[in-house]
């Protein structure tokens, strides 16, 4: 039992990794969100460090929209703005939203390409493609499913009415949509487990014990479609030979003396014993 799990705690999650925001700097995701030091207060004798934040994490309100999407962004800049107004008036900044509680990265099991059934509204028991998914709200939009009917002129008065559809989020923690379980396709919850030689978890049915691949799509970042048809701009990407090439050589020299012989310095002074208590 305990080899088994210290196995299985070994084994990468890679499926956690899985997002189309995988190589955004985190730095910039946390910018766009707002949820930066605006001035940090040090050296107070040994007082822990006083942040003066632009808004503060609990402050912020996940959204059903990527937080750099214009209308997204737009909110954010207004709530750090009200916040910000809330501190120099010496008032308290009420949260005034519902507390969400995200699914954990390693219960996730929704990704974008997978073939979800839809369990509630006018589209109830139909199958769709799950185009995106956002797990800071727990939601999933499926494609052509779950759609309301908007105007997009009706701020110009000038204009024929011009109507679209759009998909509205379904939340996996409320069961609004669930995989489809490809040995009888029927609506199924999945698990992670690991595969037969414990190298790597897979998807599975809790049902039927049926394995549900990963989709391609889940794969495809802001910078490739696939890590294999990655494109590598030369002058700019580093080459993975060349990344993982060992150079470092350990000697017994402290980082002076390895500078001093790489320049063709001759040092001869001696160092001195040191001593350690």
């Amino acid at each position: 039992m305990w080899p088994t799990r210290m196995l299985s705690r070994s084994v990468r999650r890679t499926y956690m990794e899985l997002d189309f925001a995988k190589h955004m700097p985190k730095e910039y995701v946390e910018k766009v969100k707002r949820t930066i030091p605006k001035k940090v207060y040090t050296n107070r004798y040994g007082a822990p460090d006083i942040v003066r934040w632009t808004l503060h994490p609990d402050d912020y309100v996940p959204s059903d929209g990527r937080p750099w999407e214009l209308e997204t962004f737009e909110k954010n800049v207004q709530r750090a703005r009200d916040y910000h107004q809330h501190k120099l008036m010496h008032k308290f900044f009420e949260l005034r939203h519902e507390k969400k509680v995200a699914i954990p990265a390693e219960e996730w099991t929704i990704f974008p390409g997978d073939l979800v059934q839809v369990m509630i509204g006018k589209d109830k028991g139909k199958t769709g493609v799950v185009s995106r998914v956002n797990k800071e709200t727990n939601a999933i939009f499926v494609r052509g499913r779950h759609t309301k009917l908007i105007n997009d002129s009706e701020n110009f008065s000038d204009m024929d009415p011009l109507y679209r559809q759009i998909e509205q989020p379904l939340y996996a923690h409320k069961g609004q949509v669930k995989l489809v379980d490809p040995s009888d396709n029927e609506p199924c919850d999945a698990d992670w487990v690991l595969n037969e030689e414990g190298n790597e978890y897979i998807r599975i049915s809790k049902r039927s014990k049926f394995q549900i691949p990963v989709p391609q799509l889940a794969r495809v970042t802001s910078e490739y479609l696939s890590p294999d048809r990655y494109v590598e701009v030369e002058g700019k990407d580093t080459p993975a030979e060349v990344v993982l090439e060992k150079t470092y050589k350990p000697v017994l020299k402290s980082f002076e003396e390895e500078i001093a012989d790489a320049m063709g310095i001759q040092d001869k002074r001696k160092l001195q014993p040191t001593y350690w208590y």
